[in-house]
């Protein structure tokens, strides 16, 4: 059985201008929300434009609970945080559902509220998906680095502590 993976608009368009969305459409099954999806339209490569099409490849989630996406707003605000709708209903998503998927995000606050919330158990750097299905080339970005995602959970987890007042 596949490994469920909740991809966010980023890693959609990065995958695609890396050439690698196929890959992971074939070792994972992917999903997007209805937002990310809308996010997620074009790439670049080479200097030009180039449509994303992948209504076929992934499953598109479009119930995410109205509460989910409140407590969501309020843990962004409480830790100063900025993220887009996309990230907003994934993480949303990922905090309500009992399916046992994996966020992938590249986007550093997106990473930070992930541990706020103590959901870090539940996401994974795009190296890491990469890794896990065989692939070792160095053509990534920084951005999806385990080491960047790894950052970006311990400045989370400072922040939980800093406006949680938790030890």
């Amino acid at each position: 059985m596949k490994r469920l993976l909740l991809l966010d608009a980023d890693v959609v368009i990065d995958l695609h201008s890396l050439g690698l969305f196929e890959k992971i459409c074939r070792a994972y099954e992917v999903y997007v929300t209805q937002e990310v999806y809308g996010e997620a339209t074009y790439f670049k490569k080479d200097g030009s434009k180039n449509p994303i099409n992948m209504a076929r490849r992934v499953t598109i989630i479009r119930n995410v609970d109205l509460e989910g996406l409140e407590k969501v707003e309020k843990e962004t605000k409480e830790a100063l945080l900025v993220i887009d709708p996309g990230e907003s209903t994934s993480i949303a998503y990922i905090n309500q559902t009992d399916e046992r998927m994996t966020f992938c995000s590249c986007d550093k606050a997106a990473m930070k509220l992930i541990s706020y919330m103590e959901l870090e158990q539940k996401s994974i750097s795009l190296e890491r998906a990469l890794r896990d299905i065989g692939y070792h080339k160095r053509n990534l970005y920084p951005r999806h680095y385990e080491k960047t995602f790894k950052t970006a959970v311990n400045e989370g987890k400072t922040l939980r502590i800093q406006f949680k007042k938790l030890v």
